[in-house]
Order: structure tokens, then C-alpha cells, then sequence
């Protein structure tokens, strides 16, 4: 792992130094090199970024309020581990964002900015038969359909939901189709986005939201995706 040094930045409070010790811990995490499971000693991260341990602290305390790290007594900080079996939960939480964020976007004519770069690494990902790049695609469409409603705290708290889904383990043997489908899937998202904006009704996007992330696409014959619980009706 590449040391990153912070000490001789400019500190102008210990709050903000913890609060670029965060933004570190929070991209390692996010780009893998930090995994789920992993051990995030305080005393050699500190060694590591060239700071006291003080602001590691705050960091990583920072970050087991955003759901990335746990913390036992007695025990170094830890990645937090996200099971498949919670994704029925955090993609209801998800839907309730995404709702009112599309509620607000049938009403302007905001454009949506981001989501063609998603699509495009979609296509990129079915090229190289890359799952965790796929997902990381979809992820990335609905963080832009979000952050095109103009509403920093929305975006943060829906981008807060979906980081934990990033920390999920993926089955090692999906089938093909579910890549083949990534882009047909969000381009129906868009289709009637666009469709809702003309007859300035909400329902069928909030529907179509519905069906996309309350509907599992699961294939039962593999067992290491296993079915979610029946989920409340929105």
C-alpha cells in the first residue's frame, strides 16, 4: 500500500485534519484497498499518513457513523462487512431517495448530468465481462439521477446507502444475461423519466423504480446469491 503523507499540508484545525484523514480511509475503502473484513489499526494508519493518531480516530469514528467500519472494544477498527442478505433493506431506503429525487425532476427541466458516462461504463464492463465493474456502473447512474435533483443532503444521505452496497460481495458465477441487461434495464429508467416530464406525472418513473430496484433480478439455481426476504409493498 502507497504511503500518503498529510503532515506538511497546511492544518488549520484538528477538525479538518481528521476530515482529510476520512476522505483518505474513504477512498481506500471505496476503491478496494481497504476490503471488506480488513483491520484498520488506528496506531499504523497514523504511521502511514504521517499524523498523530487523534485524527485517525475521528476519521474512523466518522466512518462507522457512514456504516463503512465497525468498531468492537478491544479490537482495531474494521471494515465493515455488508451482506447480501441486507440489500433488501438498504435498496428500500434507496427507492425512498430516488423517489423524491425523480418527483422533483418531472416538475424542471434539469438536465442529468453523469448518467451517460454510467451507461457507457455498462457497455465497457459487458465488453470485458467485468461484474464489479458493471455494478459499480449501475451504482453510478443512480448517483447521478440523484445528484441532478440539485439537493446536497439527499445526494449525500443516497450516496451514504449505496457506498455500504459497494462493500457487498458479489457471486463469483453470475450469469451472463445480467450484464447483457445492465444498460436495457437504466435505459428504461431514462425512457420514462423522459415519458413522466411530458405528461408531468411522477407515477410511472416512481414505478418503473419500483420494479428495477424492489424486483430482485435472482437466478435461484445460485446458491451463493441467495433470495432476499418478501420486502413491504411501497
Amino acid at each position: 500500500m502507497k504511503n500518503t503523507t498529510l503532515g506538511d499540508v497546511p492544518q488549520p484545525c484538528s477538525s479538518t485534519l481528521a476530515q482529510q484523514v476520512y476522505e483518505e480511509l474513504h477512498q481506500r475503502i471505496l476503491d478496494g484497498r481497504l476490503p471488506a473484513g480488513a483491520d484498520v489499526p488506528d496506531s499504523v494508519i497514523a504511521r502511514q499518513i504521517g499524523v498523530s493518531r487523534a485524527p485517525v480516530r475521528d476519521a474512523c469514528n466518522m466512518l462507522v457513523q457512514a456504516g463503512l467500519l465497525t468498531k468492537r472494544l478491544n479490537y482495531p477498527y474494521q471494515v465493515r462487512r455488508w451482506a447480501r442478505e441486507d440489500l433488501g433493506e438498504l435498496n428500500l431506503i434507496r427507492w425512498g431517495y430516488e423517489s423524491a429525487a425523480v418527483r422533483h425532476l418531472v416538475q424542471t427541466d434539469q438536465p442529468l448530468e453523469g448518467v451517460e458516462q454510467a451507461l457507457a461504463g455498462m457497455d465497457a464492463a459487458l465488453e470485458r465481462r467485468d461484474a464489479a465493474m458493471s455494478f459499480r456502473a449501475d451504482l453510478d447512474f443512480h448517483f447521478a439521477l440523484v445528484a441532478s435533483a440539485g439537493f446536497p443532503e439527499l445526494t449525500r444521505l443516497h450516496r451514504l446507502i449505496g457506498e455500504r452496497i459497494l462493500l457487498m460481495p458479489l457471486p463469483d458465477n453470475l450469469p451472463p444475461y445480467l450484464l447483457e441487461q445492465q444498460r436495457p434495464w437504466h435505459q428504461e429508467i431514462l425512457d420514462v423519466l423522459a415519458e413522466s416530464r411530458r405528461s408531468a406525472d411522477p407515477e410511472p418513473i416512481i414505478s418503473c423504480l419500483s420494479r428495477h430496484m424492489l424486483a430482485y433480478r435472482v437466478v435461484p439455481e445460485h446458491s451463493d446469491w441467495p433470495s432476499p426476504s418478501p420486502l413491504p409493498q411501497p
